[in-house]
């Protein structure tokens, strides 16, 4: 999972990268506490690598327009 920590912006996330031809699935409240909210991103093996490349490159880009990665991060992995 990618923390996001805002359902605003994880919802507003999806619907970005569906757009964009990237399907995420976002984790928000009552599923978890509203500054816990998440987006799934599940790979299959089919995917080949430029794809995988491709939609980490789209991720970024809108997380970054939606100020996710601009914050510093309250969750460590």
């Amino acid at each position: 999972p990618i923390f996001i920590g805002d359902d605003i912006k994880a919802l507003k996330l999806k619907q970005i990268l569906l757009a964009d031809g990237i399907i995420i699935n976002p984790v928000v409240s009552p599923a978890v506490p509203k500054e816990d909210s998440l987006i799934r991103y599940s790979l299959m093996a089919t995917h080949t690598y430029e794809q995988v490349d491709i939609s980490i490159e789209k991720i970024t880009k809108a997380a970054r327009k939606l100020g996710i990665l601009n914050r510093e991060l309250a969750h460590s992995v």
